[in-house]
């Protein structure tokens, strides 16, 4: 009875080691347990695919062995085989719907699907590490990008390649930080209070903003004496609908929301708190995505209307 790993398991049942212990804590795959370490045997992971050979070499071994109690043994081989042909079922059931899933995704070019970005750390730090390996270009699309912006996360990976002088095209789609949606968003993230224009641009969205694009600023000047690297960034008065960082290799992208499943989670954030979509670099999926950016970007439609930094940096008091 040779010993298996979960991801000898998983190797097996071609699915990942995380949805193997689901399927062992749900009691799908027979095993026993030793304090964290789950016991699982070739043989009873063979019968859990074959169900019906694992039934008759059940009964048989019992009915020979115990002749006696043959029919009392029979009836326990064959509970046994019953709880086989449960399991059996619905692992293939399991199996069906991550075959159909996955096979849909791979078809429209979704690579992978990330947690939520507020709430697990592995999210950003995949976006972070395909920044670092980013070539050409890179295209980011959200409301107001702090984390690209700010005086951390992904805005230390930013700093660098200008220091680096990489030879990087950095283009930044936010919301314009004076405009109709940056005061709704203020409403629902810090109160009904900021529809005042005074209290609007004393509260903290437009603080954050402010702060942005000095950092922004900072990115232009660097952009303007590198020979390399270049940053240059735009800013709508509608509906960003999506947060999106985009490479030659994949996308990221995640929908906005004004709702929270949980009322517990911190902040009324209309971002971060959803799944995360990574996207194959060449799939339909990743041009359309690059389209979207580039129809905005344009200033294509007279109903969005789009600004240069140094528009939006006047009307902030912001030197660029």
């Amino acid at each position: 009875m040779a010993g298996l790993k979960v991801h000898d398991v998983a190797r097996r049942l071609n699915v990942s080691e995380k949805t193997v212990y689901k399927w062992l804590s749900q009691g799908l795959i027979p095993a026993s347990r030793i304090g964290k370490t789950w016991i699982i045997t070739d043989e009873s992971l063979s019968a859990l695919m074959n169900p019906a050979d694992a039934a008759r070499t059940a009964t048989g071994l019992q009915t020979q062995s115990h002749p006696a109690s043959g029919l009392g043994e029979y009836r326990r081989g064959a509970d046994r085989s019953g709880v086989y042909a449960q399991n059996q079922e619905q692992l293939q059931s399991a199996l069906a719907q991550l075959n159909e899933v996955t096979s849909g995704a791979v078809e429209h070019g979704i690579s992978g699907v990330l947690g939520p970005r507020r709430l697990d750390p592995a999210t950003p730090a995949a976006i972070a590490e395909e920044l670092e390996n980013a070539e050409g270009e890179v295209l980011l699309q959200g409301v107001g990008l702090r984390e690209f912006f700010g005086d951390k996360d992904h805005a230390v990976i930013l700093r660098r390649m200008a220091s680096d002088d990489r030879p990087i095209s950095v283009r930044a789609i936010l919301v314009s930080p004076t405009g109709q949606f940056a005061r709704a968003r203020t409403i629902v993230e810090d109160g009904d209070q900021f529809a005042d224009d005074a209290l609007f641009r004393a509260g903290p969205l437009f603080g954050d903003s402010w702060r942005s694009l000095n950092v922004i600023a900072s990115l232009k000047k660097a952009s303007r004496e590198s020979r390399k690297f270049r940053v240059d960034v735009r800013f709508v008065d509608h509906w960003p609908s999506t947060y999106l960082v985009l490479t030659g290799r994949c996308a990221f992208i995640e929908t906005y929301h004004f709702g929270r499943t949980d009322p517990a989670t911190e902040g009324a954030s209309i971002d971060g708190l959803v799944p995360m979509f990574r996207v194959s670099g060449g799939s339909d999926y990743h041009s359309l995505l690059r389209n979207h950016f580039d129809y905005l970007w344009n200033g294509s439609n007279p109903f969005i209307p789009t600004q240069t930094l140094e528009q939006v940096s006047e009307s902030v008091q912001v030197q660029v």
